[in-house]
């Protein structure tokens, strides 16, 4: 298990790359344009931060943006449903990646995503 990448949510899609690219001079590693979300992952010292936009309604609010990668997505949610916690259902994105949320006790919203199916994040 580990922590795949760190995203912030835009509010303002183009001024969040501006700065990012133009102000900041992070170099992009890669660009997505789709559904539920428009995304640019930028290198921070080899790890990447992940800057987005929903582009169609999303089903929470309390979103943190931390991916931790699994081995075995299957077995650690059903561990989190059998203990009452709430996730999503798993679904593989068209960005390519298997993947749920998960609500914390404190209402705090993560990702698991699948080691073996992380897809271009």
């Amino acid at each position: 298990m580990r922590a795949l990448f760190t995203s912030f949510h835009s509010s303002d899609y183009a001024a969040s790359k501006h700065f990012y690219e133009d102000v900041v001079g992070l170099e992009i590693v890669r660009e997505f344009d789709g559904e539920p979300h428009c995304f640019t992952n930028y290198d921070v010292g080899g790890t990447v931060l992940k800057v987005y936009e929903w582009t169609k309604p999303y089903f929470g609010s309390g979103h943190s943006g931390l991916f931790i990668e699994l081995r075995d997505l299957d077995e650690v949610v059903a561990a989190i449903r059998d203990a009452g916690g709430k996730t999503t259902e798993i679904e593989v994105h068209k960005w390519g990646g298997r993947c749920c949320s998960v609500t914390d006790p404190s209402g705090n919203i993560f990702d698991l995503i699948d080691a073996n199916q992380k897809g271009n994040w």
